[in-house]
């Protein structure tokens, strides 16, 4: 990338970017360049929590605001906890749109074992897993996730199911039963 001036070093990729743009986007790289910080010295930042894969893509919604839909399918989960990491709101907003319009029986299960984690930014997509699981209980437990789930968690399964059974009905859910 030409004239770019830091290099953010992943898992052993590196990726040159111009600080600028990433201030303008992000107030976590704004801190992090307007600081006496060892990044504002040395031009250059390791990043040891985030896959390449995913830090390219960031990069990529950083600059031109958009990413693929194979990317949003794919990287969906990763990229909204590196957006909630990095203060992008608009990133965010839109991994987690992508996550409830696409909710399957297969990442149903992903989202709520994640949700365990209420410091995962995917705990603000409870509710939505939750009555997908409620109206899809038999397809999300005939899952090969589930399965395997089943197998190295029960008890993180049995949680699951109890958050599952005992949440209140959605506003927009009648109760089955008086």
């Amino acid at each position: 990338m030409s004239f770019s001036d830091v290099i953010f070093k992943v898992g052993g990729n590196e990726f040159p970017a111009h600080k600028i743009i990433l201030a303008a986007r992000s107030e976590v790289f704004k801190a992090m360049f307007q600081h006496a910080t060892k990044e504002k010295s040395t031009n250059h930042v390791e990043i040891e929590d985030i896959e390449p894969e995913i830090f390219k893509e960031l990069l990529r919604f950083i600059y031109t605001g958009r990413l693929t839909a194979a990317t949003m399918e794919e990287m969906a989960v990763g990229l909204l906890a590196v957006a909630d990491k990095y203060l992008l709101t608009e990133l965010k907003a839109a991994c987690r749109r992508h996550l409830i319009r696409f909710m399957s029986i297969q990442n149903c299960l992903e989202l709520l074992l994640l949700e365990e984690n209420d410091h995962h930014p995917a705990y603000e997509l409870r509710e939505e897993a939750i009555n997908f699981f409620k109206h899809h209980p038999a397809e999300v437990i005939s899952t090969d996730e589930w399965k395997k789930a089943k197998k190295e968690n029960q008890a993180l399964l049995f949680d699951v199911q109890e958050v599952v059974l005992c949440s209140k009905p959605a506003q927009n859910e009648i109760p089955t039963s008086p």
